[in-house]
């Protein structure tokens, strides 16, 4: 996937919470700014939901190495029509669920 060279800024709400726990992992040092904990956090999601799918992190940490060893080909080891049908079904289950 090609990511834009000129991303434009997003704003994101997070609960008072949230923003303080990530505020203060800021003030300790464990990230420089807000915006770097924020990304942290969402790579973080995207390494669970990519663990989910493949069936747990082991799994996905083996087929990691495995394509960075190059020696399976991606296309062998993901169905992509069942991949593409449960995400689309998550998100209109998500979708559901937030009364859109």
């Amino acid at each position: 996937m090609n990511k834009p060279v000129h991303p434009a800024p997003v704003a994101v709400t997070l609960s008072p919470e949230d923003a303080f726990d990530l505020q203060a992992r800021v003030e300790r040092g464990e990230f420089s700014s807000l915006e770097e904990a924020v990304a942290a956090e969402l790579a973080e999601l995207n390494y669970r939901r990519a663990a989910e799918i493949v069936g747990g992190s082991e799994k996905l940490e083996s087929l990691l190495d495995e394509l960075e060893a190059e020696v399976v080909d991606p296309a062998e080891c993901v169905d992509a029509e069942a991949f593409f049908s449960e995400m689309l079904t998550d998100l209109k289950a998500r979708a559901e669920a937030a009364g859109e």
